[in-house]
């Protein structure tokens, strides 16, 4: 075969290794892991952890229209050591009812973090409850009122974490517990320690079904981050009373709040206006020998 009909085959040839060697490399395909947790077990952590929402920031840049200083509290908020403060302010009307308050948390580096709460109060509210490490990171927390029941708390957690001030989220939504109620249902909210595992620990009781007996819900929920909770367990039971309408032996446990030295209770009565049985506790003067009745 001549030179001249070899060349044309040559260069077919040298553009098709061309073509080939300049061709992106396959994609490989992305395997799926559609197994979870079998039902009945504890969910694994690493597959149920949830994913941390964007903080609802309000830029310190962007000066928002204020009113009066509802609550103001010193903390040490980033664990650095040092005091920071935490600053409620009412906006001005007009604003959105899930945004009425600001929060405002100045480090003591300087640096201000701010995001905002909801309330269904219609006057200015005070929506501090008091200051705890509620998570288990040693950090100082804010326990808040987020709006009012008929005879109920409704109560959630601002904490400062991954830069930002934050409130308490679980399945991708702000958290609300309830504390208090009334003398045929209660709820209450406890910070505590299980294993080394802190815990938000919600009851709810009430005595709808016997007039002998409360039934209690009991449910655990567990930290994943700072500022991530996921329900662990429920439990439910039964409390028992000898009388009927009697409330259990340990009021505070199921119509209180216990976080750290944080804590609220409730009295309640069983007739409507009726006063606490211990009327001088409350409405009296105690100091060694003086004594003054209400």
């Amino acid at each position: 075969m001549s030179v001249k009909r070899l060349l044309p085959i040559v260069v077919i040839l040298l553009l098709v290794s061309c073509a080939a060697a300049g061709a992106p490399p396959p994609t490989p395909s992305i395997g799926v892991d559609a197994s979870g947790p079998q039902y009945g077990g504890a969910p694994s952590a690493d597959k149920l952890r949830p994913t941390p929402t964007q903080a609802t920031v309000v830029a310190p840049t962007e000066t928002p229209l204020l009113g009066n200083v509802l609550a103001s509290a010193q903390a040490d908020f980033d664990c650095d050591g040092r005091a920071d403060r935490l600053q409620f302010f009412a906006r001005l009307p007009g604003g959105p009812r899930d945004a009425m308050i600001l929060a405002r948390l100045t480090l003591a580096t300087a640096a201000v973090h701010e995001t905002t709460l909801g309330s269904n109060d219609v006057v200015e509210p005070n929506p501090l409850i008091g200051i705890a490490d509620v998570n288990g990171d040693g950090c100082d927390d804010a326990i808040v009122t987020v709006g009012q029941g008929a005879s109920t708390v409704w109560t959630s957690f601002l904490v400062y974490a991954d830069g930002a001030l934050r409130r308490v989220e679980e399945n991708g939504a702000p958290v609300m517990f309830l504390f208090a109620g009334s003398v045929r249902h209660g709820n209450s909210i406890e910070c505590r320690r299980t294993k080394d595992t802190p815990e938000i620990v919600a009851r709810a009781v009430s005595d709808y079904t016997s007039d002998y007996a409360w039934d209690l819900v009991e449910d655990v929920h567990h930290w994943y981050s700072r500022s991530q909770l996921m329900l662990w367990s429920t439990t439910r039971s039964v409390i028992a009373v000898s009388d009927a309408y009697a409330m259990p032996a340990d009021h505070d446990r199921y119509w209180g709040l216990s976080c750290g030295k944080t804590t609220r209770s409730v009295i309640a009565v069983s007739d409507a206006y009726a006063m606490p049985a211990d009327h001088d506790r409350y409405w009296g003067l105690s100091c060694g020998n003086v004594k003054l009745a209400g």
